[in-house]
Order: C-alpha cells, then structure tokens, then sequence
C-alpha cells in the first residue's frame, strides 16, 4: 500500500466532511470543534507496514482528555476506504449542543 496516497486520501475525506487536519504529513490529528468533539490521530509508520488511528478519550466530567491506545490498523485500501467511511459518519451523527 502506498501510505502517501493513503493518508492523502484520509486528508481529503476529512476536509470535505469538515474535519480540521492537523499539520503533519505521516502523523497528524482529525477533530471535529471541541464540544462533543470527533477526534482522531493517525501514524502512518512504514516500518510497521500499517496505517494505527487512535481515538480521543476523556472522562465523563472532560478532563484528562489524551489520545488512547490504537483502535484502528489500516493495512490496505479497504481499510482506508472503511475508516474514510467512519468519518463520514462520525461527521453525520455526532452529537450538536443546541444554539
């Protein structure tokens, strides 16, 4: 699998599902504002032959926010195009505060 063309193609869904992207080119963050927040980060590490995605974690209360452990191993196209479709939607049903 390509990695450049991978992660490019996760960038690009992203942006167009209005997700921010972080500044990096193998490791960056995916996040959707910061109440109710849909946050990703994404290592693409050739050495490890796939794509790890992790996802924000924070208490009930929204402290001790951190990145967790991977959730995600994208090891081919599919994997990419399956992710790419969690952040659609992620992006369509996530929680709204009401203005």
């Amino acid at each position: 699998m390509d990695f450049d063309f991978a992660v490019e193609q996760i960038k690009l869904v992203g942006l167009e599902q209005g997700y921010e992207v972080g500044e990096g080119e193998r490791t960056f963050e995916l996040f959707i504002d910061n109440h109710h927040a849909v946050a990703y980060k994404i290592v693409a590490n050739n050495s490890s032959g796939y794509i790890q995605v992790h996802q924000w974690e924070c208490g009930e209360d929204g402290s001790g926010g951190k990145y967790g452990r991977g959730v995600y191993s994208l090891r081919s196209y599919s994997d990419v195009a399956h992710f790419c479709q969690i952040l659609v939607a992620s992006a369509f049903i996530r929680a709204r505060r009401r203005d």
